[in-house]
This record gives C-alpha cells, sequence and structure tokens, in this order.
C-alpha cells in the first residue's frame, strides 16, 4: 500500500493568470469605445442628414393638406403596456393631381385607420410627408426610438470604455508596484 499523505503540493496563493484580466479590461474598454464611436458616426452620416433634408424641404417649400390615415405596421408595447411609436401611412390629394399614398417620414403614435389628420408634404417630392409637430430634430429623434439607441450607446459607450482604460493604467500600475501580478 502507498502512502500519498507524504507528498503534498503547497497551496498556490495567486491566481493562474492574473494578467488575462487586465488584457481583457482593455480590450473591452477598446471595443466600447470603437462601437460608442460608430454609433456617433451613424447618427452623424445617416440620422443627421436625412432628418435635416426632410425638415428643410417641408419647412421651406412644405405645404398643409388633410389626410386620412390608410395604414400603421402593427404596434409594439412597452413593459408598461404603452405603445411605441410606428410608422403611419397616410393618403391625400395634392392640388390639381391624383390622390397619394405615402409613408409618414417619422414616427408617431398609432392612429386608426380612417383618421383625418393635417400633414405637411413636399409639393417637388410627395413622398416627402409628415406631421407639423415632427418638423424638428428633438421632435424626430424623440419619436424614432433607433435614433435614440444611436445616441445612448454614443453616449454612454465612449465614456465607458475610457474608464476601462483609466482602470486598466491604475491596476497595472498597482501590479507593477506592488508585485501582485508578477
Amino acid at each position: 500500500m502507498t502512502d500519498f499523505n507524504h507528498v503534498r503540493e503547497p497551496m498556490r496563493t495567486k491566481p493562474a493568470h492574473p494578467r488575462n484580466v487586465l488584457r481583457y479590461l482593455r480590450a473591452t474598454s477598446i471595443s466600447m469605445i470603437v462601437v460608442g464611436l460608430g454609433a456617433f458616426v451613424a447618427i452623424m452620416v445617416f440620422v443627421l442628414p436625412n432628418h435635416s433634408e426632410v425638415t428643410s424641404a417641408l419647412k421651406s417649400r412644405g405645404v398643409r393638406i388633410h389626410a386620412t390615415v390608410t395604414g400603421c405596421r402593427q404596434a409594439l408595447h412597452d413593459e408598461n403596456g404603452g405603445e411605441l411609436p410606428v410608422t403611419c401611412w397616410v393618403r391625400f390629394t395634392p392640388s390639381g393631381e391624383h390622390s397619394v399614398e405615402s409613408a409618414l417620414a417619422f414616427k408617431t403614435h398609432q392612429v386608426r385607420d380612417g383618421y383625418a389628420m393635417t400633414v405637411v408634404y413636399d409639393p417637388k417630392d410627395t413622398g416627402t410627408v409628415a406631421l407639423p409637430s415632427d418638423l424638428g430634430y428633438w421632435n424626430t429623434l424623440v419619436r424614432n426610438t433607433s435614433d435614440v439607441l444611436l445616441l445612448v450607446i454614443s453616449a454612454a459607450m465612449v465614456p465607458l470604455g475610457i474608464a476601462g482604460l483609466a482602470l486598466r493604467r491604475l491596476f497595472g500600475k498597482f501590479a507593477k508596484r506592488y508585485g501582485e501580478f508578477q
């Protein structure tokens, strides 16, 4: 019979790979900064020009007209049961032309089919239609969930990523100074 009790390995008091924690913190922080900056660039390249183009066209040469809602994309509900903004289509007849059906340029709260409302359309492009209350960047931003999401991502990710890099640097200095991770 062999006695294994006399051969004991000393217990390790240090983690096996503590430097990997710092490496992951660096990679995560850099990823957060890249995603945040990417969201900011997406806002600058895609959202702002589209919103300002539509708003500018409708403010400068838009014509108010009565329209009828012909349909809305199925309503989504938030956790409180409230309806989220959806895309709706309206039908109107520009002066001297045939009836036109077009989607509202910005999301709105769902209304029922047949609902009458006033819209603003661009006489040069009857496909550009919006509610008068939506003419303004912040008004439309609040109604378009994807725009708000991009804004939140860009506003949160970059500072969090920078804070992560600062923490990584602080922990690295601590490790060198006290020999904790050697």
